[in-house]
């Protein structure tokens, strides 16, 4: 299923679960740093976290405020809430 035919629900839970499998591919990492497998696939895992999130954010809105554009004035969570925007 292409990103651009994707719900904004469905969209948020690819980041989700991509987020998920970073973190818990850190966590082994913090107990096994010598495991090269599994800091590839770490890599692998964060890059596929960023470009969930950076579609997400492309399509729907901003998830952190540091993501949000505020070149003249502070407009995070102006308007409409996230959570108006997943319907």
């Amino acid at each position: 299923m292409a990103s651009n035919t994707l719900t904004a629900a469905q969209l948020l839970r690819k980041v989700s679960e991509a987020m998920f499998y970073m973190t818990d591919l850190n966590l082994y990492l913090d107990t096994h740093p010598d495991d090269t497998k599994a800091l590839r696939m770490y890599e692998e895992a964060a890059a596929n976290a960023k470009a969930c999130f950076d579609a997400f954010e492309k399509r729907c809105y901003p998830l952190v405020a540091a993501s949000s554009d505020c070149d003249d004035d502070w407009e995070w969570l102006v308007g409409v809430w996230p959570s108006q925007k997943m319907a």
